[in-house]
């Protein structure tokens, strides 16, 4: 029976290797070039390390002096001069030497743009004659000998590991600047799009490392770009060598030395037959999934927490939109622009050796932030979520303005629909996050008339941080960055509670209009809520299209109208009331209705006689909306009442008012009645 089991290799077959031999009790330690490749380790529990690179003298000595009884070589399969040194190691000690070796075929059938090639010469060669920019994505260590055969290295790109070692050997091949992309990989396959699109490369270079290696990734961006692929073969391949071995081959027999049961073996490897991308899946699924997603502040590093920088200081991949990963200069983990919690979550499934990602967004991610949904979406696919908060934007513009935070109401205009007019209308201090600086001065002309001061925020946090006043277009001249506007308005204070406007108020003119009694009434009986999408179908001058916009910022009002002058109308009472939430679509229903949103809810004042095919085609949009319909004519009401026979609705809710006005006439006060009308509700049954 063996005492001990030696591991060589940091790849990700050595790595899940690891984890099974945690796993089975068998004792072991893993043998790693570097302390990047220890770390990595060490974040999946691994504590057995030998860290640094050994030739075969070396590792013959320890070999002896830790009493290894079986080496396992699991070293990259481009790495055939380590291979070399093992085996050598292990014959002068008479260990057992195995070697895992790693699936490298294509996931995909290679269309012609694929080049296999079986040296580096034949690489080489193929790359002489190219036009266009080569990009070398076979890493840092034979740059030299490539740069050496080509006649022109400055259309020569190369990808490389971020640290002192590889830049170094780029540096010695003649590339420089632009020329060295230092970046940590995975790379997914939008990501090697966007960097073959980046320098604009004709060709790129390549090893057959197989899945585990991205080979997949790369030969898909090369297929998407329309661009030549030239991998260099599997040397292990070509030698046609039979003494590899598959995962599970190497634990049936490292189980049988040292003494593990077959059941426990099959327990601890599941249902996986050999190594691939199922084996990595199934030892990252035996750790829990676990990511942060932190706000990282306004600005530059000043506005980062201590948890936010010990968060990051821990990370082994770090997500964020490209603004704000580029934001985090001189941390050397991969960063993946991406934010969105789908994306995150896909990439991590293909990804399984990251084990500590963190996802950032701008600011705080308490407020108006993409990490709410992120979130959802993360945990509902098994993720244990951390959220840090972050310092807001808002938080450094409230402190310039000195407005508490209790005071002010914040609204998101960012890539949304907001009716800024209708906050403005009822918040004497309003904070606005614009989409953009094109977006903060349509919103600051839209809101100029009703308020009494306007304040941009600009780049908060940052070395061109401006905070001024807004006085026209031109105070946005030459800006093109992130800002916050504050809007002062005094008026909201003097603004009734009660709602309700006097028909008095209203423009006129010959246009039938819904008198307030019977608006107070209909209106009470739609029962708006704060996300409704209303029609108002027949809205003639518009009083009740209006107070519905006034009711609530987010409502959304469609006012459908066929009479020319009325149209005229709603125009002119939509503008003097900023109700800008409202929208006038000209036609008759049902016909106009066709393009709009789904009601949630529906006025009809004014059927032009197409009343079943109107509430046929609102119910159709949506089987729940609420209906309320004023019928002021008989014929009307008994329309109305044969059509609800036969509409999916609920009993109806059917009131008659009769109301009276009373004028002074003389020295008496005589009423003057108001048309009666019937006020039916109908709710659709869902």
């Amino acid at each position: 029976m063996s005492s001990k089991v030696l591991v060589f290799g940091g790849t990700t077959e050595g790595r899940v290797l690891a984890g099974y031999l945690r796993d089975a009790k068998i004792p072991h330690e893993i043998s790693v070039a570097t302390e990047y490749g220890g770390e990595i380790l060490r974040d999946t529990g691994e504590d057995s390390l030998v860290v640094g690179r050994k030739n075969a003298q070396e590792i013959a000595e320890l070999i002896k002096n830790d009493d290894f009884t079986v080496v396992v070589d699991s070293t990259h399969p481009f790495a055939t001069a380590v291979s070399k040194e093992i085996k050598s190691a292990c014959e002068k000690t008479g260990v057992t030497y195995l070697r895992l070796k790693r699936n490298t075929d294509a996931g995909f059938d290679s269309d012609k743009p694929t080049v296999f090639v079986d040296t580096l010469e034949d690489a080489i060669s193929e790359l002489l004659p190219e036009k266009g920019v080569i990009l070398l994505l076979t890493g840092s260590k034979e740059l030299k000998k490539i740069t050496a055969g080509l006649s022109d290295i400055s259309r020569v790109y190369a990808r490389v590991l971020p640290n002192e070692e590889s830049i170094s050997k780029c540096v010695d091949a003649g590339l420089k600047g632009k020329q060295i992309i230092a970046m940590q990989g995975p790379f997914s396959r939008q990501m090697n799009v966007a960097l073959i699109k980046e320098v604009g490369a004709s060709v790129i270079l390549t090893k057959e490392s197989g899945k585990t290696g991205g080979l997949d990734e790369k030969l898909e961006a090369a297929r998407e770009c329309g661009i030549r692929a030239v991998v260099i073969r599997d040397p292990e391949k070509l030698a046609d060598s039979c003494d590899g071995h598959d995962i599970r081959e190497v634990m049936e027999y490292l189980a049988k030395d040292f003494g593990v049961s077959s059941s426990d073996l099959d327990r601890i490897l599941g249902s996986d037959s050999g190594f691939g991308s199922d084996a990595a899946k199934s030892c990252a699924q035996n750790m829990e999934k676990s990511i942060v997603l932190a706000g990282i502040g306004p600005g530059d590093n000043r506005f980062h927490t201590k948890e936010l920088q010990k968060a990051i200081d821990k990370a082994d991949i770090i997500f964020g939109a490209e603004s704000v990963i580029s934001r985090l200069e001189g941390i050397n983990v991969p960063k993946i622009s991406k934010y969105r919690g789908d994306e995150i979550c896909e990439y991590l499934r293909e990804n399984p050796e990251f084990k500590r990602p963190v996802a950032v967004f701008s600011g705080d991610i308490s407020l108006c932030s993409g990490a709410k949904k992120a979130a959802e979406i993360l945990e509902s696919k098994g993720f244990n979520v951390v959220t840090i908060p972050g310092i807001s934007s808002v938080t450094l513009f409230l402190k310039v303005l000195r407005v508490g935070l209790e005071d002010v109401r914040i609204v998101s205009a960012h890539g949304r629909n907001c009716n800024v007019s209708g906050y403005v209308r009822e918040c004497e201090n309003l904070i606005v996050l614009p989409s953009d600086m094109a977006d903060a001065a349509r919103i600051c002309r839209e809101i100029a008339e009703n308020t009494d001061k306007i304040v941009i925020g600009y780049e908060l946090g940052t070395c061109e941080e401006k905070v001024f006043e807004f006085s026209n277009e031109e105070s946005f001249e030459k800006l093109t960055g992130k800002c916050l506007i504050y809007a002062h308005n005094a008026g909201a204070l003097l603004r009734p509670v009660s709602g309700g406007i006097s028909d008095e108020e209203f423009i006129r003119g010959k246009t039938p209009m819904t008198k307030e009694e019977i608006r107070a009434i209909s209106l009470r009986k739609l029962a708006l809520t704060p996300n409704a999408v209303f029609y108002d179908i027949g809205a003639g001058t518009g009083s009740v299209s209006v107070e519905a916009a006034l009711t609530a910022p987010e409502i959304r009002v469609y006012s459908i109208e066929k009479k020319e002058d009325a149209v005229e109308l709603l125009s002119q009472n939509k503008e003097k009331f900023g109700a800008s939430n409202m929208e006038i679509i000209e036609g008759t229903a049902p016909d106009a209705l066709v393009d709009l949103l789904a009601p949630t809810h529906a006025f009809i004042g004014g059927s032009s006689g197409n009343m079943k095919s109107i509430l046929d085609a609102v119910l159709e949009k949506n089987s729940g909306v609420r209906i309320v319909i004023n019928c002021v004519t008989a014929e009307t009401f008994s329309e109305v009442m044969g059509c609800i026979k036969e509409l999916p609705v609920e009993e109806p809710d059917i009131l008659q008012v009769w109301a009276s006005r009373h004028k002074k006439v003389g020295g008496y006060h005589m009423a003057d009645a108001i048309n009666p009308v019937y006020i039916i509700t109908l709710q659709g049954k869902q």
